[in-house]
């Protein structure tokens, strides 16, 4: 009788580790020491923390998990935004996220942050709800170019509650992140609490 053994390892690295784990424990604390970092926008009505900097293994991680479905990060992930929460805690009523372009989703075939943000709600006990919806490309074929202007990137689904904290993986320019809270607060929120992964430098 053959006997067949399955090796797992890491995907960064590429040592042997244990089943089921995606990463190895040297990799692993590697990205964890990295932060929180102390990276803090305050403005009026909302906040940004991020955790670290897009840069080395997080950069190569966050990659393997959005463009190769490499979904087994995604528990990973998930508790590098509780590890920035708990330094940077806020309260709020409900998590949501930056949702991707529907060009995105027919590419990828799921909504990364979208299973990023149910795994971290879970965690802290409060929902995760689909409140944003990305119009950059329009939602219908006929929607004239200057009604997807006036309207912006992002439009509201249904009304935010009072107190959102909204994730994303990267912030590069802070463009989508803006855009997504002043989507939030036009429609109603009071305070927005922005969560990110990395920063680009």
């Amino acid at each position: 009788m053959l006997n067949f053994l399955y090796v797992n390892t890491c995907l960064l690295c590429g040592r042997e580790i244990s089943p089921f784990s995606p990463l190895c424990e040297e990799c692993t604390t590697e990205i964890v020491r990295r932060g929180p970092s102390f990276y803090h926008e305050c403005h009026r009505n909302y906040e940004v923390f991020a955790y670290s900097t897009y840069t080395d293994k997080l950069e190569e991680v966050i990659k393997l998990y959005k463009y190769h479905h490499e979904t087994l990060l995604s528990d990973f992930l998930a508790e590098l935004f509780l590890r920035l929460y708990s330094y940077f805690q806020r309260k709020a009523d409900a998590v949501t996220w930056v949702p991707s372009s529907l060009s995105s989703l027919e590419e990828r075939g799921f909504d990364h942050m979208e299973l990023l943000a149910k795994k971290f709600a879970k965690k802290l006990t409060i929902p995760s709800v689909k409140i944003l919806e990305n119009v950059s490309e329009g939602r219908q074929v006929d929607r004239e170019k200057e009604e997807r202007k006036k309207l912006g990137r992002f439009v509201c689904q249904k009304p935010p509650p009072r107190r959102v904290i909204l994730l994303d993986d990267v912030m590069t320019t802070g463009t989508s992140v803006k855009d997504c809270t002043q989507t939030l607060l036009r429609s109603g929120a009071e305070s927005v609490f922005v969560y990110v992964l990395a920063k680009a430098r």
